[in-house]
C-alpha cells in the first residue's frame, strides 16, 4: 500500500464525505488535524508513525492540553479519533479511552484497514479504488485554502439529490411528452395565475421541478451545482433544502402577483435564492475576503447575462428568490445570536408574504386557457386550437370565452351555422354571458332576423351595461326594427 498516497487521500476524504474542515497541519506535514464541529469530532492523522511510545506521547498530549485545544477550537469535543499510517504492525488494545472524552486509535497497515473505518460498502470501494490521482495531487486539494474550493470540494447530498430529481423528471417528461408545449407544462403542474387562484396551490411546488428544454434545465442544474454546495456546505442540508424551497415559493409567488399572462418553470427562483443566502452569509460571516467576494459577484453576474438571452425568462421569479433567500438566511442566522432582530427579519418576510397574496387574488385574472387557444388560433393552427379547445372543457377549465373561440374556429373551418351551434350551447351553460349573447346578435342580424338579434343584444347589456359595443348594437337593431315596422 502506497502509505503516502492513502494519507492524503484519506484526508480528501474526511473533508469530502464526512464534514470535516482542516484545523492544522505540522511542519514536516506528518500530523494534520480535522474537525467536524456539528459532531464534535477531531480526527489526527500521523503517517511514518515506527512506536507505541509515539502513541502514548499523542495521548497524553491531549489529556495535558484539553483546555487549550478547546479554546482554540470553539467548541468542546467529544471525541478524539487518530488514524496511523504505519508499515509495520502495533498493539493498539491498549490505548482506547473513554473519559474524560473519548478517544479511539486506528492503524493502518493495509487498504482493508482503512476500508472498516468506512460507513458504508460504496465508500470502501472507492477508498479502496486503485486511481490515477497521485499524492500531490490529493495534497494540494486538502491544503487548498480558498474557501470556494473548499466548499467544492465537500460532499454535499443534498445538493445531488435535488440534481437528480430534476433530471429525473426531465427524462420522464422526455420519454412520455416529447415535446414541451405549453398546455402539456400546465398539465404536469406548470405555474400560473389562472389555475392557482382557483386553488391548485401545489403548483407552487411542482413547477420548481419542471423545465422548458434542454438548455433551461442545462444552464439551472449547473447553476444548482455550484451555488448548492457552496450553501450545503455551510449550513448542512437540511437547512439548505429549507432555503432552497422558502426561497423558490417566494420568488413563485412574486411572479404570479405581477404576471397572469404566461407559464412559469424552472429551478432558477430557488437557486437564486441560494444565490440571495450567500451574499447573506458574506454579510454575517465578515470572513469572506475581496477575492471571494469577486467571485461571486462575477458568477452572479453571469447568470443575469446568461437569463437575458434565454427565452421564458422569469425576471420576478429571480428577484423574488433572491429577497427569499436573503431573508430566511438572516432570520435562522438571528433565531440563535439576536432575538430581536430575529422578529424584525420574521416579521418582514410575513408581511411580504401576506402583501403578495392579496396582490394575487385583487389582480384580475385571465383565462391561461383561452389565450393558449387565441395564440395557436393568430398563427391559423385552427387544429390545434380545436384541440385546445376540447381539452379546456374536458379538464373543466371553459367559460363563455372558451366557447366564444369554439364557435369562431367552427364558423371558419366548417360553417357559421355551426359555429352559432356552439355559441347557443355555450350560452346554456353560462347563460349571463355577455360576449356570447353578442355574437349570436351579431349572426342573427347578418341572417336578418333582427327581432332574434334584438332579443340577444337586449341579454347582452342587460349582463354588462357598461359595455358600449353591446348599447350600439341594441340601439342600432331598435331602430333597425322601427324603421321595417313604419
Amino acid at each position: 500500500m502506497d502509505n503516502e498516497k492513502q494519507f492524503w487521500k484519506s484526508i480528501y476524504y474526511w473533508i469530502r464525505y464526512f464534514d470535516y474542515h482542516l484545523i492544522n497541519i505540522e511542519k514536516n506535514e506528518n500530523e494534520v488535524w480535522l474537525a467536524n464541529k456539528h459532531k464534535r469530532k477531531i480526527a489526527i492523522f500521523r503517517k511514518d508513525v515506527t512506536s507505541t511510545q509515539e502513541i502514548r506521547f499523542d495521548k497524553s498530549k491531549i489529556n495535558d492540553n484539553s483546555s487549550i485545544i478547546n479554546e482554540k477550537l470553539s467548541f468542546e469535543p467529544k471525541l478524539f479519533e487518530f488514524i496511523y499510517f504505519a508499515d509495520k504492525d502495533l498493539n493498539m488494545s491498549e490505548f482506547k479511552e473513554t473519559y474524560p472524552f473519548k478517544m479511539d486509535f486506528h492503524l493502518i497497515n493495509e487498504m482493508r484497514d482503512l476500508e472498516k473505518l468506512m460507513p458504508n460498502l460504496m465508500l470502501a470501494k472507492l477508498i479502496s479504488r486503485n486511481n490515477k490521482t497521485s499524492a500531490v495531487q490529493y495534497k494540494k486539494r486538502v491544503l487548498r485554502q480558498n474557501p470556494i474550493d473548499k466548499y467544492m470540494m465537500t460532499f454535499t447530498p443534498m445538493t445531488y439529490l435535488l440534481i437528480a430529481i430534476n433530471v429525473i423528471i426531465w427524462l420522464i417528461m422526455i420519454l412520455y411528452l416529447n415535446h414541451f408545449s405549453d398546455v402539456k407544462l400546465l398539465d404536469v403542474g406548470g405555474l400560473v395565475h389562472f389555475n392557482v387562484v382557483h386553488g391548485e396551490w401545489y403548483r407552487l411546488i411542482t413547477s420548481m421541478f419542471l423545465h422548458f428544454n434542454f438548455e433551461h434545465i442545462l444552464m439551472n442544474m449547473l447553476s444548482l451545482f455550484i451555488f448548492g454546495k457552496i450553501v450545503e456546505s455551510i449550513v448542512g442540508p437540511l437547512k439548505m433544502l429549507g432555503i432552497y424551497m422558502i426561497s423558490g415559493l417566494l420568488g413563485n409567488f412574486i411572479s404570479l402577483s405581477f404576471n397572469v399572462h404566461t407559464i412559469s418553470v424552472g429551478a432558477s427562483g430557488a437557486i437564486f435564492g441560494l444565490i440571495g443566502a450567500i451574499f447573506a452569509m458574506m454579510i454575517i460571516s465578515k470572513t469572506f475576503d475581496k477575492k471571494v467576494i469577486g467571485q461571486m459577484l462575477i458568477a452572479l453576474l453571469i447568470m443575469v447575462v446568461l437569463s437575458l438571452f434565454m427565452s421564458n425568462v422569469n425576471i420576478m421569479a429571480h428577484l423574488g428568490g433572491f429577497v427569499g433567500g436573503i431573508l430566511i438566511t438572516l432570520v435562522g442566522y438571528y433565531f440563535t445570536v439576536n432575538r430581536n432582530l430575529f422578529w424584525i427579519f420574521l416579521i418582514l418576510l410575513l408581511v411580504i408574504f401576506v402583501a403578495l397574496q392579496v396582490r394575487i387574488f385583487a389582480i384580475k385574472e385571465q383565462n391561461i386557457y383561452d389565450k393558449l387557444i387565441q395564440d395557436a388560433m393568430l398563427k391559423y393552427d385552427y387544429k390545434e386550437a380545436s384541440h385546445l379547445v376540447d381539452h379546456t372543457i374536458n379538464k373543466g377549465y371553459d367559460d363563455a370565452e372558451t366557447y366564444y373561440l369554439k364557435g369562431l374556429i367552427t364558423a371558419t373551418t366548417s360553417s357559421r351555422a355551426e359555429g352559432m351551434a356552439d355559441w347557443e350551447r355555450g350560452l346554456k351553460k353560462y347563460p349571463n354571458s355577455g360576449l356570447l349573447n353578442y355574437e349570436l346578435a351579431i349572426a342573427n342580424r347578418a341572417l336578418n332576423d333582427n327581432e332574434k338579434a334584438l332579443s340577444y343584444a337586449k341579454k347582452a347589456v342587460k349582463n354588462d351595461s357598461n359595455d358600449n359595443k353591446y348599447k350600439n348594437l341594441e340601439k342600432e337593431l331598435k331602430k333597425t326594427n322601427e324603421t321595417g315596422n313604419q
